[in-house]
């Protein structure tokens, strides 16, 4: 669509250009200053005919290079369609956390025993962090915090490690032993 409208604008502009005389876009001091009217009526002709032949040459220029902008702005759409095309299929698909809480629901629910709570040990140790840190559990899942907290303490080996569902699919993950207490969402569950 843009790209017709470029070409009409320069043609417009072509025939504006070309079917202008120069000589009536002076004034009549800039047409003495310049000696027209020193000019016989054939050398003003033949003025006349060299400027059109300028103009002419000055339009074609111009053409050539809206042809090479409208290119250039057609190759960088379609690079950038491209990279977005490229960025949503190398994206995982992630359903919203919710209902990964929901699916974690349900299995807790669905465990033999009928407990809520999930209880193992810590994959490692928990030392000092600041920030969202992520906690690989002993069972294979993998817990990420929601909110930035910070834990400032001794090092602890393999810690008992208790989740808890909470109201609205928030799951409460606690390390007894450090006191550390936070809310979590389900990362990987095996």
């Amino acid at each position: 669509m843009q790209k017709p409208m470029i070409w009409l604008g320069a043609l417009v502009l072509a025939v504006a250009v070309q079917a202008q005389d120069f000589t009536r876009t002076m004034t009549a001091e800039e047409q003495a200053a310049a000696g027209l009217e020193k000019l016989s009526p054939a050398e003003l002709a033949k003025l006349k005919a060299a400027v059109e032949r300028y103009k002419a040459g000055a339009v074609a220029v111009v053409e050539q290079q809206a042809e090479r902008k409208v290119a250039a702005a057609e190759g960088k759409a379609k690079e950038a369609e491209s990279r977005a095309a490229n960025a949503a299929a190398a994206e995982p698909k992630k359903g919203p956390s919710w209902l990964s809480a929901l699916i974690t629901l349900k299995k807790a629910e669905e465990k033999p025993d009928g407990l809520e709570m999930i209880e193992t040990r810590l994959a490692g140790s928990i030392s000092t962090f600041r920030g969202k840190r992520s906690f690989a559990l002993e069972n294979g899942q993998v817990w990420q915090m929601t909110e930035a907290d910070s834990y400032a303490g001794p090092t602890y080996e393999r810690p008992v490690v208790k989740i808890r569902p909470g109201l609205m699919g928030v799951f409460w993950l606690q390390i007894p032993e450090a006191a550390v207490r936070v809310k979590v969402k389900p990362v990987k569950l095996e």
